[in-house]
């Protein structure tokens, strides 16, 4: 058996936390997967894996050895590419998560570009808006918009987005009197149900000083296009990253509240496990996604509307 193939097979084992899941991810069976661990523990001559009726982990010795592994396969990996691509072409796969709906506005341009100048990489892209485990669940770099707290990753900046709030105008007509966005909570409003504070939006006044509002909704969702478009049907107020509605907003389909005030915003990310090996084809991708869309991207160029991020 190949040391290399062994090495493979133990790397899974430690992402997946499992010999099922490694031997899916590599297309063999799992005995195939647990005669290469047994191979490479008997030729080491030490456990790497401590095993119980439940779970696979590492004892000591084993995660000094998948450090060191992890390196060596990234840098015969990165070495292949290079000898194969002497002409500079790159191939192989990325595996790339995404949220949602950030993922179907905005990235299969973006991919398609990519892919365009680089026909040997093939790419699966995985759109949800649950934040995956990246080095379990085997992914390259994954697209993050907000907060970010997992400090194993290394995170760019690739733009910004602003939140606003908007309406449709025949919902607004039925509203005189908006002089605040206090006079929001009396709207019916629709939310995003996957926010941290979903009935409480934020703002910064035109005298600088910050205040919230706390709305009841008439109906939440886990995802913002839904939103949008119930909102276009006068449903109901709704606050969405503009990325989700500027495209409505420039076409008349809803019209901004309170565009004057400042609402909350947040960063969007590419990030990727730490590691000194890092894939070429990787490093390729990042360098291209963090130059697309730049410090003032399209979707915050709403008509009349002076929007900071």
């Amino acid at each position: 058996m190949s040391q290399i193939e062994e090495l493979r097979a133990f790397i899974l084992i430690v992402e997946t936390g499992s010999l099922t899941q490694a031997a899916d991810r590599m297309g063999i069976a799992v005995s195939a997967v647990s005669r290469r661990l047994r191979d490479l523990e008997v030729r080491l001559g030490t456990a790497l894996i401590q095993r119980s009726t439940r779970r696979l982990f590492l004892n000591e010795t084993g995660q000094l050895f998948y450090q060191r592994a992890k390196s060596v396969l990234a840098t015969l990996e990165d070495a292949e590419q290079e000898v194969k691509n002497a002409g500079g072409a790159l191939s192989g796969g990325l595996r790339i998560s995404a949220p949602l709906s950030f993922g179907i506005a905005h990235m299969s341009t973006a991919i398609a570009q990519f892919m365009h100048a680089h026909p040997d990489i093939h790419i699966e892209l995985d759109l949800s808006d649950k934040r995956v485990d990246m080095i379990a669940e085997g992914f390259d770099l994954a697209i993050r918009i907000g907060n970010l707290s997992d400090s194993s990753l290394i995170a760019k900046k690739i733009s910004s987005v602003s939140v606003l709030p908007a309406a449709a105008p025949s919902l607004i007509s039925q509203w005189p009197q908006l002089n605040h966005p206090g006079d929001l909570a009396k709207m019916p409003a629709l939310v995003y149900a996957n926010d941290r504070s979903p009935h409480d939006w934020g703002y910064v006044g035109l005298d600088g000083k910050a205040g919230s509002l706390h709305i009841t909704p008439r109906m939440s969702a886990n995802n913002g296009d839904v939103l949008r478009d119930l909102a276009i049907a006068g449903l109901g107020i709704v606050s969405l990253p503009t990325f989700l509605h500027f495209e409505a907003i420039n076409k008349g389909l809803l019209q901004p509240l309170f565009p004057e005030y400042r609402w909350s915003g947040f960063d969007i990310f590419v990030v990727y496990p730490k590691t000194t090996n890092l894939p070429k084809r990787t490093r390729v991708f990042v360098d291209f996604i963090s130059g697309l869309y730049g410090k003032a991207p399209y979707w915050e160029a709403i008509e009349g509307v002076r929007l900071t991020g």
